[in-house]
């Protein structure tokens, strides 16, 4: 149910693809009768949005100007930006201040980025840490924010080409961190966009200026591959490996070369490991959004597994 004064018309940046923007698009799109979005996108890109949506194309270095104006009159924005590209989220703010948009949804979707732990592992968690911290520093201006940490997508992580949990269905290998024992928060795609949308209908007080993180279900690595091996009738091929040498070797690579590579491993260590705040029941520093949002439960965890299966 909508508050009053909710963020009706909302613009969203990153909606390209088929990951969380794309799904955050569709979500508030479903609802037509509470808002109106628009995209906001390059120039250069090739992507097609769902027809019937305005689109405003800016230059691909994302001038002031030409936000600005694109954002003139909406109340939300919201960034799925990819990490390549997150030290220009600055100017999306800085676009908004001067648009007078109410809020600033910034790009999280994984783990809570305020978390000491997690920033001192990752440059990714560092990087969107400091996303949050210069949204704060807007807040006297009028801007408000709400920074949502959804979990690993349970969906995503599965496709075979993306393996990102580590587990491949089609070759039915598995690489475990820690034994594959943590058991983290999943979400999943469509589940997370519709709580990004329940978060724009629900009352000002419980979402401005904070992080809100959406729990769909705990689960480890090894509930995963038990899951798949009933499913498909086949054992798994476990690869264990030092974490500890992963993780030095990554933060060395990183400090010399910057290298993608060696950023995505540790935010892998920051999902698959004890103390980085990925499970946000047992290691929660701030409420979870599913106690105050009007969220349906997430489908059960074997759905998901099985669908994942199907595909």
């Amino acid at each position: 149910m909508a508050s009053s004064g909710y963020l009706k018309n909302v613009m969203v940046f990153g909606a390209g693809g088929t990951n969380i923007g794309h799904h955050v698009v569709k979500a508030l799109a479903s609802k037509p009768s509470l808002f109106n979005v628009s995209i906001i996108a390059r120039k250069t890109s090739k992507s097609t949005f769902p027809e019937g949506l305005e689109v405003h194309y800016v230059d691909v270095d994302l001038p002031h100007d030409q936000l600005v104006k694109a954002m003139q009159g909406q109340d939300a924005v919201i960034s799925a930006i990819g990490f390549g590209a997150i030290a220009l989220e600055e100017k999306l703010v800085d676009a908004a201040v001067e648009a007078k948009v109410k809020r600033f949804l910034p790009s999280e979707y994984g783990v809570n980025n305020t978390n000491p732990p997690a920033r001192a592992l990752c440059p990714v968690f560092d990087a969107k840490g400091a996303i949050i911290e210069y949204l704060k520093q807007k807040e006297s201006s009028g801007l408000s924010w709400t920074a949502v940490p959804t979990g690993l997508w349970l969906d995503w992580s599965l496709e075979p080409a993306i393996s990102f949990a580590g587990i491949n269905i089609k070759t039915h290998t598995a690489r475990l961190w820690q034994n594959g024992t943590h058991k983290l928060s999943w979400s999943t795609l469509p589940w997370a966009a519709e709580g990004i949308a329940q978060i724009l209908l629900a009352p000002s007080e419980t979402t401005a200026n904070k992080v809100v993180p959406l729990h769909g279900l705990s689960a480890s690595q090894n509930d995963i591959v038990a899951a798949l091996e009933h499913l498909q009738g086949t054992k798994y091929t476990i690869t264990p490996f030092d974490a500890d040498a992963v993780i030095a070797g990554a933060q060395r690579s990183w400090r010399e070369n910057k290298d993608t590579d060696s950023a995505l491993a540790l935010v892998k260590a920051g999902f698959f490991l004890d103390g980085y705040g990925s499970d946000f029941v047992n290691e929660a520093i701030t409420p979870n959004g599913n106690e105050f949002l009007d969220l349906p439960p997430l489908e059960p965890f074997e759905r998901i597994v099985a669908e994942a299966v199907r595909r």
